[in-house]
């Protein structure tokens, strides 16, 4: 396997999920690891990083291996907690959320 950009600890938020990766052309299902963080650097920001696997984008044309990163206020990171809690709900209660974008 090619080295992880963001390395998988006992510290990261979520290792290994389902990650679907879309082009204009086509979607490739890949393994990824999501992390919340706070930079040094900006310790008054959120971060929130998404990476796929390597070893998956390499079978795959035209993607190569990158971390998408979301920089957050902590409002805004309690805004998408809220957000991510009512998805969960409604989920298993198999309702609509309502709200957001689909």
């Amino acid at each position: 396997m090619d080295r992880r950009l963001l390395d998988v600890t006992a510290r990261t938020t979520f290792d290994f999920l389902d990650a679907r990766l879309r082009t204009a052309t086509r979607e490739t299902d890949a393994v990824a690891v999501l992390d919340v963080t706070r930079h040094r650097e900006s310790p008054d920001e959120v971060a929130l990083q998404l990476e796929v696997d390597a070893a998956d984008l390499a079978a795959t044309d035209g993607l190569s291996a990158h971390v998408d990163e979301a920089r957050l206020t902590p409002a805004e990171a309690r805004t998408l907690a809220e957000e991510l809690a009512a998805a969960a709900d409604a989920a298993e209660a198999g309702t609509d959320p309502g709200g957001g974008r689909v």
